[in-house]
């Protein structure tokens, strides 16, 4: 399987384009389907790709196959708790007893699970005059494999070829057969983060307890079928044994399969759009798609500790030249490998479907992509058939620099004058940018606009606040330069203790291509801390104006406007807002529906229920929000007169 950075290449058979000049335009990176196969662009782990051409699916595995000794015919099955091959990685099967000396365990993957027909078999504990009871042999299969039958047997005729039994001779065969295990428990382990010790090691649970055998070839299916990874034996009797093979039995398909791209270049820096696929889920499966990207081919740190005891990273340009380096060292001389956290993110939460947009915190020329197939049912599975991202080239910008201020002690509801930077680096194929999208909690007015330290007179620029976005485009003027530096003082309020001031660039005069995230050098730089004040408070900001209000028809004060603000919500909750007369019988209900952080306004025209005109007077407003634990409530008067 082909290792490595893969440098993208602008090829029709891996791009689709959509309209745009050849310097400007929105391309798809697509891994999968039958031009782009999956087994070109990364690794597989308990991947089939054969089953329906150009689709991925977890591998199925028949009751023909014993899977201990397929793992071992793949050189994946190794011997001891903790085994010492370089060769063994994580999902690699492993084989041992903490009741067996090192020697005797390194010989157990060998012995149990060659599945050869020979006179070889693992008798260390055939011990004459020392208690067996107790004895346990562990297995991990490496993954949540369906299973349905575990087996296990000495030397015996049933197993034997005739030959193999003549050369032994009746006598010492005989022996054999009579040394197999009198008692036993099987308890087994699906692999799951759940039922594990302090330690997070595995907590068994209990397949079958067989205190008496009187069965040499033991095939015990007497346990539903259920995904298993980890498997104890554990030997009820104090009377020697001898095991010749074990073996492991399914049908379905594996619980978890996982497709790893390799590191994918795409040449320079690029924007980001939304990244899709194309999969089917049948009952009790889903695919979760993850993605990370970075600023170099390298996603790990391996150190080496130099000649004077201090970490040294190595230096080469992958991660797999790394690791080859990082092996050849003397065990004295290895250092930590960690992941590199500075130049890459972490892998991200899964996406929640297909069509969001791409996670990143801004352009980037590498990234990954992971595709997991899970299921809970052995007999259903998950398929994918392709994975595409959208990116656009050139870019803005070699990086946009955010800060806004103030950013701290701001009351919750309160206007504020805040001031928006984008610092620029510019770099000699980017072609800049002339607008610039705010996502505010409210809707926000600009005061004033700097580029390069020069107030912009209003006419040479454009700007729209709605709800939640604020948009600001310059007139026949371009930010190409690292001094153009863009400020932008505009009024806001904000409605959670802490909230991010997101930012996103444009060039108006391509058209085509994606947005530019505004990044930060420090996490808080485009964050604004609420006031210690605030901490608690949910309701609040109530506001009626005009008050009183004239519903006569002039068209002049016809409405009241009842506006709040709800602050700090987790999720969404219930509220109502209704308008009450002085006797407290309900007039007229504004609102009853699901809520959340955000800023509200709502219109009274002195109509009841039923359409008619309220009399003159005093009226009293009601907002009821019905939290988990607690209801907030405010109230107020309106008036009305003609």
């Amino acid at each position: 399987m082909r290792k490595g950075i893969l440098f993208f290449l602008c090829t029709m058979i891996l791009l689709t384009f959509t309209s745009g000049d050849v310097l400007g335009q929105v391309k798809t990176f697509v891994i999968g389907n039958e031009e782009n196969p999956w087994r070109q662009w990364g690794s597989f782990d308990l991947v089939d790709d054969q089953s329906r051409p150009g689709w991925i699916q977890p591998i199925k595995t028949s009751r023909d196959v014993n899977i201990l000794h397929d793992l071992y015919t793949q050189g994946r099955l190794f011997a001891l708790e903790e085994p010492t091959e370089s060769e063994y990685k994580p999902g690699d099967g492993r084989i041992w007893s903490p009741n067996a000396p090192f020697v005797e365990n390194k010989q157990m993957a060998a012995l149990l699970a060659d599945g050869k027909q020979d006179t070889i078999s693992f008798n260390y504990f055939n011990r004459p005059g020392k208690s067996n009871y107790g004895v346990s042999i562990y297995i991990d299969l490496g993954a949540p494999y369906p299973v349905d039958e575990i087996s296990f047997y000495p030397l015996c005729r049933e197993k034997l070829p005739l030959k193999v039994q003549q050369e032994m001779g009746s006598e010492s065969l005989a022996r054999h057969e009579d040394c197999y295990m009198k008692g036993y428990e099987l308890w087994a382990h699906d692999g799951g983060p759940g039922n594990r010790d302090e330690w997070g090691r595995p907590e068994y649970h209990l397949l079958d307890n067989v205190p008496t055998n009187t069965e040499r070839v033991v095939v015990n299916q007497n346990f539903p079928p259920q995904h298993i990874r980890y498997i104890k034996l554990r030997c009820l009797s104090q009377m020697p044994f001898e095991i010749d093979q074990i073996e492991v039995r399914g049908e379905g398909y594996l619980r978890q399969a996982t497709f790893t791209s390799d590191i994918i270049d795409l040449g320079d820096i690029a924007n980001f759009g939304r990244i899709s696929w194309t999969a089917e889920e049948e009952p009790g499966s889903q695919v979760r798609i993850y993605t990370r990207n970075g600023r170099d081919k390298t996603t790990k740190i391996y150190y080496m500790i130099n000649d004077i005891g201090e970490l040294e990273p190595l230096a080469e340009d992958t991660d797999e030249k790394n690791r080859r380096k990082w092996a050849r060292l003397p065990d004295e001389a290895k250092g930590p490998v960690v992941d590199d956290t500075e130049n890459w993110t972490m892998w991200s939460s899964p996406y929640d479907s297909s069509g969001q947009p791409f996670i990143a915190l801004g352009p980037r020329q590498f990234f990954q992509i992971k595709v997991v197939m899970e299921s809970e049912m052995a007999v259903t599975r998950a398929l994918v058939d392709s994975v595409c991202v959208e990116y656009s080239q050139p870019t803005m910008a070699r990086s946009l620099w955010g800060e806004i201020e103030p950013r701290t002690n701001v009351d919750l509801g309160q206007k504020y004058l805040f001031r928006y930077k984008v610092t620029p680096v510019i770099g000699q194929n980017d072609i800049g940018f002339d607008s610039i999208q705010i996502r505010t909690p409210i809707e926000a007015s600009v005061e004033t606009v700097k580029v390069g330290g020069q107030v912009i007179p209003s006419e040479q620029y454009t700007a729209s606040g709605e709800k939640n976005l604020l948009t600001v485009r310059l007139l026949n003027r371009k930010i190409v330069t690292d001094q153009d530096v863009l400020e932008l003082d505009f009024n806001c309020a904000i409605l959670a203790f802490g909230t991010v001031f997101e930012g996103m660039a444009f060039a108006s005069w391509k058209e085509h291509l994606l947005g530019q995230r505004v990044e930060v050098r420090r996490m808080e730089d485009l964050s604004v801390r609420g006031s210690v004040e605030s901490l608690g408070r949910v309701l609040g900001g109530v506001e009626t104006l005009p008050n009183p209000f004239t519903p006569n028809g002039d068209g002049k004060n016809d409405t009241v406007l009842l506006s709040f603000r709800l602050f700090q919500m987790i999720g969404t909750a219930p509220i109502r807002v209704e308008i009450y007369d002085l006797s407290g019988n309900r007039v007229k209900k504004l609102l009853s529906q699901t809520v959340s952080t955000d800023y509200y306004e709502l219109t009274w025209d002195g109509r009841d229920e039923h359409g008619k005109l309220v009399s003159p007077g005093i009226y009293l407003y009601r907002i009821l929000l019905e939290g988990d634990a607690e209801k907030f409530v405010k109230t107020g008067t309106v008036a009305v007169v003609y």
